[in-house]
């Protein structure tokens, strides 16, 4: 049967924001008073953890910082603030392939998902960035951290995605981007295409299915082992 559903996962399978994440991270720790300054090699670290509250909190307890609940999520509001805002005004671009992908999805009859398990201000910073391109509309569901129990790497939010779809499991194909939302779309028996980010590249990604620097080939058409996967 041919895929009836292509989910793309993490908002880096979708928009490269990694870097802008990690700046709008280091401004909000230092209007909070911290002196963590995260690098580009520590910041791919950092993102081992999926759940950016998550990481600050494994952070403040390796350091001894002691961090409040409150605290962690009042700097995690802020840095989500920042980088929406910049994500928003530079337009931020969708990754190659994607809106080739999205345009398969319409053309065969496939239903688009996005399962992501970041907070919803980020969802509406993409759509807003790539509303030239991509469209909420095009998806039948989104999903994000509010509709979950868990985040990634856990199923969670692919078992709600595809009971929303009503489709099974061998059915559908994600789209991931780091080893944690691999691990979340497997778990929930899903097939996964990988294509890591300029932060993620460094990550093992032996439980996908596939994997590959962008969905689409230099001259701006699906990679055939894609399409190989969708037949």
């Amino acid at each position: 049967m041919p895929t009836a559903a292509i989910l793309f996962g993490s908002i880096g399978s979708v928009v490269e924001t990694s870097d802008i994440q990690r700046r709008a991270y280091n401004t909000a720790m230092a209007e909070a008073g911290l002196s963590w300054n995260w690098d580009r090699e520590t910041y791919a670290e950092l993102l081992l953890q999926a759940g950016g509250r998550e990481r600050l909190a494994q952070l403040s307890a390796a350091t001894g910082a002691g961090l409040s609940e409150a605290t962690i999520a009042a700097i995690h509001a802020r840095k989500t603030e920042l980088a929406c805002a910049e994500i928003v005004a530079t337009k931020v671009p969708l990754r190659p392939g994607v809106a080739e992908l999205v345009g398969y999805a319409k053309q065969y009859g496939a239903k688009l998902g996005f399962v992501t398990t970041t907070y919803a201000p980020n969802i509406d910073a993409i759509f807003a960035a790539t509303i030239e391109h991509l469209q909420r509309e095009d998806f039948a569901v989104v999903v994000s951290r509010d509709d979950v129990g868990r985040g990634k790497p856990a199923p969670d939010a692919y078992a709600f995605a595809l009971a929303q779809l009503g489709i099974a499991p061998e059915h559908a194909l994600a789209i991931e981007d780091t080893a944690a939302s691999v691990m979340s779309a497997k778990r929930a028996g899903v097939r996964v295409v990988a294509t890591p980010g300029a932060l993620t590249a460094d990550q093992d990604l032996w439980q996908a299915d596939l994997v590959l620097t962008h969905l689409a080939t230099p001259d701006g058409t699906l990679d055939p082992r894609v399409l190989a996967h969708l037949a």
